[in-house]
């Protein structure tokens, strides 16, 4: 048995690639809730953009905090943590990684998979947000509703702001651009100089979601290949394919414009 802070849990999940500890939460037991937990990452920012929103896609924070974790009573460490809504469900890529390309009837509900996504995204687009970190693990589908959750907000940031970080396999060319302006600007340089030369907005995310996509509907990633998905898997409606095109062109501008349009187009697969 584990304690941290006040709340108590049995176990926690670690998944390579990702910063923290992730426990479902056994007291309060009035609430389902989840904890993601770091010894070197605070959870204040987290915490304070989730403050913002309200829509059931993206999950709620409770609260956050530092404190000293026992397991069986025992001290182990110190560490910083945020207590969420916890979204039961999988990763939207490993659920498809133990399979064959997917055939037509997958592929029906994987477009209702990504049309469920496009809910959250709308929401935080119209609201002036850019999740700017869309990957594997971040989208969780629920296996009875087939609706996905929008999780790990960390480094969500105001549209045309500054990044906070990046996940390079699953990030956009303008989002690789700015971190290579970052890394060259001089130490007594603003930051936010950055910001005359590359912007980011909704788009930025309307990528991450064709990488993702692509690589569910191909079993390859986009980035290796560049082929477009109906070249790999037959099976892929032609609509469907040009979907997939359209929110991966590496010009913000030609790119599927919001998530709306985005939804609109896949009801039209």
């Amino acid at each position: 048995m584990y304690k941290l802070g006040k709340y108590h849990f049995k176990g926690f999940t670690h998944k390579p690639g990702h910063s923290a500890n992730y426990a479902v939460l056994i007291k309060p037991v009035y609430k389902i809730w989840g904890m993601k937990y770091s010894p070197i990452h605070s959870y204040s920012y987290e915490h304070d953009i989730l403050g913002n929103f309200s829509h059931p896609q993206i999950p709620k924070s409770y609260d956050y905090g530092r404190g000293e974790l026992f397991e069986n009573g025992k001290s182990v460490i110190i560490e910083n943590y945020i207590v969420l809504e916890h979204f039961e469900g999988e990763d939207v890529v490993e659920r498809y990684k133990k399979k064959r390309l997917p055939k037509i009837r997958e592929i029906k509900k994987i477009v209702k998979y990504f049309a469920s996504v496009a809910e959250p995204l709308k929401y935080l687009h119209s609201n002036g947000f850019v999740h700017t970190d869309i990957k594997p693990g971040h989208i969780i589908i629920n296996p009875e509703t087939e609706i996905a959750g929008l999780i790990d907000l960390k480094l969500t940031i105001r549209i045309g702001g500054v990044i906070k970080g990046i996940s390079w396999d699953y990030a956009s060319p303008e989002q690789k651009q700015m971190t290579k302006l970052l890394r060259d600007l001089p130490e007594d340089k603003d930051e936010k100089e950055v910001l005359s030369h590359v912007n980011i907005d909704g788009r930025a995310d309307l990528y991450s979601v064709g990488l993702i996509l692509y690589e569910i509907l191909t079993g390859k990633l986009w980035t290796y290949t560049r082929q477009s998905p109906i070249e790999i898997n037959k099976l892929v409606p032609q609509r469907l394919n040009d979907i997939v095109t359209g929110l991966l062109e590496e010009d913000p501008s030609n790119r599927i414009p919001s998530a709306e349009k985005f939804k609109e187009e896949l009801a039209c697969v």
